[in-house]
C-alpha cells in the first residue's frame, strides 16, 4: 500500500496505518513536525524536547544521505548569518535570562534573521503535496536544510520511512531500549494539544477491540526471541486494524 504523494512524497504503509490508528492527518503530522525543527537547538541552545528531536531528524538524514554541504558564497548573506549565528551563541551562553527566557528570545532573534535574509535567498515558502494541500515551509527547516546538503523531500521523506508502530513496539517488547528521534517525536505528537484538538473521529469500538487485543499479542510474542518474526506479526495486526478503520469509514 503505498501512495504516491503529488511532488513525490511516497507515503509509506507504516506511516499511513501510524496516522490512521491515532486519528491524525497525515498533513498535519509532517506539518507539526517542520514547524518544531529549531536553529537555535541545531546551534546549541535549551529547547524543548520536542524541538530537540525534530531538529535530530534533519542532522540524521543528512547522515544516512551523506549530502555535501554546499557553501555559502554572497558575501551579505554570510554577514547575516555570522551575525546572528552570534547572537543565538551568546544567548544560549548567557547564565542570565531563564531557559524558558532564552526560547522566546531565540524566536524574535529568528525572526530578525528571517526578515533580513529572506529578500535574498529562494527558500521555498512551501511544499506541495498535491494540487489542493501544500505544507508550510518554516524559515528554521529551510535553514537546517540548506545548511545540512539536504532537501524538503529528502527530509519529509525519511520522517515517513522511519514512522512504524510495529517496529518500535517489536523492539521494546522484551526489555525498553530508547525509540529514536522520530517515534520520539510521533509520541510527542499524541500528546500535543494541537494535535488533539484536530483528530479525526475517534472510532470507539474499533479502537477498544484492537487495544485489548495488542495487549493480547504482546503476551503471546514474549516468548518469540527473533526480534524479524515479531515485526512481521505485528505489521500484520495493524495491517488488520488500518483496514478495520476504513471498512467503517466506508
Amino acid at each position: 500500500m503505498n501512495e504516491k504523494g503529488g511532488f513525490g512524497l511516497n507515503y509509506a504503509e507504516d506511516f499511513t496505518i501510524a496516522c490512521a490508528i491515532n486519528y491524525l492527518k497525515r498533513e498535519e503530522v509532517l506539518q507539526y513536525f517542520i514547524n518544531r525543527v529549531s536553529f537555535y537547538a541545531f546551534n546549541g541552545g535549551e529547547m524543548e524536547a520536542v524541538a530537540l528531536w525534530a531538529t535530530g531528524i534533519v542532522i540524521e538524514c543528512k547522515e544516512a544521505y551523506g549530502s555535501r554541504i554546499i557553501a555559502v558564497t554572497d558575501k551579505k548573506v554570510q554577514r547575516i548569518s555570522v551575525k546572528y549565528v552570534t547572537l543565538l551563541s551568546e544567548l544560549s551562553a548567557s547564565e542570565k535570562p531563564s531557559t524558558v527566557d532564552k526560547m522566546k528570545e531565540s524566536f524574535y532573534l529568528m525572526q530578525e534573521w528571517e526578515t533580513e535574509m529572506m529578500p535574498l535567498v529562494d527558500y521555498p515558502k512551501t511544499f506541495g503535496l498535491d494540487e489542493d494541500n501544500f505544507l508550510m515551509l518554516t524559515f528554521d527547516f529551510n535553514l537546517l536544510c540548506r545548511m545540512n546538503g539536504v532537501n524538503p523531500n529528502q527530509v519529509l521523506q525519511y520522517f515517513i520511512d522511519h514512522i512504524s508502530l510495529a517496529i518500535q513496539r517489536a523492539v521494546n517488547l522484551l526489555e525498553y531500549k530508547e525509540t529514536d528521534s522520530t517515534m520520539s517525536l510521533f509520541g510527542m505528537m499524541l500528546l500535543s494539544r494541537s494535535m488533539q484538538k484536530n483528530k479525526l473521529p475517534v472510532q470507539q469500538d474499533v479502537r477498544k477491540w484492537y487495544s485489548e487485543r495488542l495487549l493480547e499479542l504482546d503476551e503471546r510474542l514474549k516468548k518469540e526471541t527473533v526480534l524479524e518474526k515479531r515485526i512481521s506479526v505485528y505489521k500484520a495486526f495493524y495491517a488488520e486494524w488500518f483496514q478495520s478503520l476504513m471498512k467503517n469509514l466506508n
